[in-house]
């Protein structure tokens, strides 16, 4: 096993994730950049709270963990998402549900799991905080990445569902990884309000400032 272990290593040398050089973890500059810091925006008359500035180094930690499923990106995300949940829950009179933001059914059976429940579910589980996936697509939507700001509340403009009423009457955070012009937080939002629910404010692991 420690032949294996050794072949492993010199064949698939630890490399950081922010930007791919040899190194155990982030290497110095990406630690500077991943920096876990307080970020408040709002988006549709609720307040965003969030972690990490999006950088470079963050777009790439973001994949990591979205497209390629490495646990210690996915550990670095959590961290982050946990910080923004202990901002925004000191702003809730009552203990709130957290609703992530859906992901299209392709990408969840690309990347084998659905990637947003399982690192909300991490991060609400630290506060001993229910996660309700209420939400679904309704319809096909274009990769948001590709669009302007503009097109990207056009592409998600009723795009959105709810599936469930559980939780309703409850306080509502929404979840999201990362927030750059606010449209899916503001069709979520909206949805969530026309069936009952109080949102009170989202939370992201990245912020795109200002937002565009």
């Amino acid at each position: 096993m420690r032949l294996l272990s050794g072949l492993n290593e010199l064949l698939f040398p630890p490399r950081c994730l922010g930007c791919g050089s040899l190194n155990e973890g982030l290497c110095h500059q990406c630690l500077l950049d991943w920096k876990i810091s307080y970020l408040q925006t709002r988006v549709s008359a609720i307040s965003v709270f969030s972690s990490i500035l999006y950088t470079k180094t963050a777009s790439n930690i973001l994949l990591a963990a979205k497209e390629n499923g490495i646990r210690s990106a996915d550990d670095l995300l959590v961290e982050a998402m946990h910080h923004s949940l202990v901002c925004a829950i000191a702003t809730c009179d009552i203990p709130p549900i957290l609703i992530p933001i859906p992901s299209a059914p392709s990408a969840i059976r690309r990347r084998g799991r659905n990637f947003l429940l399982d690192i909300a579910d991490r991060a609400g589980a630290l506060e001993d905080l229910p996660i309700h996936n209420l939400l679904r697509h309704n319809r096909k939507v274009q990769d948001q990445s590709l669009l302007d700001a503009r097109a990207r509340f056009e592409n998600l403009s009723g795009a959105l569902n709810v599936v469930s009423h559980a939780g309703r009457g409850r306080d509502v955070i929404l979840v999201d990884d990362l927030v750059t012009t606010g449209a899916t937080l503001s069709e979520a939002n909206r949805v969530l309000k026309i069936a009952g629910f109080a949102v009170v404010g989202a939370i992201t692991a990245c912020v795109a400032l200002p937002l565009r």
